[in-house]
């Protein structure tokens, strides 16, 4: 029984240093389990000595049998424990690997980031930049991580940075556009989008910052073509009512003022007033034409389709060009303004058609699918360069007017140049 009890505490004790050399391996303080794998190494030799004593003696060391099973107890329970470490520490180091693994996938996703990237405290100051924000602002990285987000703000958005900062804090995350200045003085237009992340055990503010100079320059363009043609538009507004309709009013305030004079026969005043009727039948008539140009009436009384559809009537009462236009399944009546827009863009189309294109044919569709309106506008003349720098020019008034239009209704647009001809397409979600 003694024999057995020993080889069992022996059996046990190997068993110990095995898991502990296992441990080894998935710890981090690897020192100390080599010690403690020692310490059982030198317990084991000490049991088996006594095994060996026992073999040849027949006598047990002044140690009793009560003490082996003492013995097997304590190391059945530092096997258990033992097995629950080895578990512990394992789960340990896979989450710290996966850690690793995905600081690296981020540090590779941040570098490589063709966005400004921005890690910085809760303050505001910087703990690192990507590549992208030192070419964009001009800064080595060494200089960035010694300032702060104010640091790089204009003057206007410097002491919005606090503020922006206890909105993040607050609410985990905030998109807002802002002003950074470069080294060179530059100004950049930016969205930033920012929120609260953990990095390296600490709550940081992660920003990205994607450049919106060329928006904010279109959208400055575009709301400069705008003015511009609501300019045009109230200029023509007065040359018609003064090249109209001032000299009618004019003529009638004569001939009243004649009236009303003691030195004209009565036939003669009774032409006065028939010629006044005439002038102010004239005048009625030149308003309605006026307020039709600027509104046409057709538009309010009937909606776009019957708008444009007589507009194409009269194009092709001319003989020049051929106007083709289609409708199908077009159910919608829009606000006045989105369908007075739609009817400006389709009568600058076809005048730069009639002026420039020499086409002999056009096709104009309309209609509505997937609850979408869709436009599509060709014809088949000689078409034209499509580009910035041709629509920004004298030449291409007429387009930059029509993307105004677009953009006015939020709409999209394109123009295709493969094909030849012009053809325009626009789409609007209903």
């Amino acid at each position: 029984m003694i024999y057995s009890s020993i080889i069992f505490a022996i059996i046990l004790q190997l068993t110990l240093i095995f898991l502990a050399i296992r441990i080894i391996r998935v710890s981090n303080t690897q020192k100390a389990w080599i010690f403690f794998s020692i310490g059982f190494i030198l317990i084991t030799l000490q049991k088996i000595s006594e095994l060996i004593y026992y073999y040849r003696t027949g006598i047990l060391s002044d140690i009793d049998n009560f003490s082996y099973w003492v013995d097997i107890i304590i190391a059945f329970f530092m096997i258990t424990s033992l097995i629950l470490i080895q578990k512990s520490l394992k789960k340990n180091k896979r989450i710290a690997h996966e850690k690793q693994e995905s600081e690296i996938r981020f540090r590779a996703l941040f570098n490589n980031s063709s966005d400004q990237l921005f890690l910085a405290d809760l303050k505001g100051n910087f703990l690192d930049v990507n590549k992208e924000v030192c070419e964009a602002l001009g800064y080595k990285r060494d200089e960035l991580l010694k300032m702060n987000f104010a640091d790089i703000k204009t003057a206007a958005f410097a002491d919005k940075v606090e503020e922006n900062i206890n909105s993040i804090i607050q609410n985990k995350t905030l998109v807002f556009e802002s002003e950074h200045q470069t080294k060179s003085g530059k100004v950049l237009y930016l969205e930033m989008s920012s929120r609260i992340i953990r990095y390296k055990g600490e709550k940081v503010l992660f920003s990205i910052a994607r450049n919106i100079t060329e928006r904010k320059e279109f959208e400055r363009k575009l709301l400069s073509s705008m003015i511009e043609a609501e300019e045009r538009e109230r200029r023509r507004f007065a040359k018609e009512m003064h090249d109209g309709l001032g000299p009618l009013l004019s003529t009638i305030k004569i001939y009243v003022n004649e009236i009303y004079t003691d030195e004209i026969e009565a036939d003669e005043k009774q032409k006065l007033i028939k010629y006044t009727n005439e002038l102010l039948d004239d005048a009625i008539s030149n308003i309605r034409t006026i307020s039709n140009n600027l509104m046409p009436s057709i538009i309010k009384d009937y909606g776009l389709i019957k708008a444009v559809d007589s507009l194409c009537k009269k194009v092709n009462l001319t003989n020049r060009n051929k106007v083709v236009f289609n409708t199908p399944d077009y159910k919608y009546r829009f606000e006045s303004n989105i369908e007075i827009v739609l009817f400006r863009i389709i009568e600058e189309l076809l005048n730069n058609t009639i002026k420039h294109a020499a086409a002999d044919n056009v096709v104009i569709n309309l209609e509505t699918k997937n609850n979408k309106l869709i436009f599509n506008y060709a014809d088949d003349g000689i078409g034209c360069p499509i580009d910035d720098n041709f629509i920004n020019s004298k030449q291409g008034m007429g387009l930059k007017n029509i993307v105004s239009r677009v953009k006015s209704i939020n709409a999209s647009y394109s123009f295709d140049t493969a094909k030849p001809g012009f053809h325009f397409s626009m789409e609007k979600e209903l």
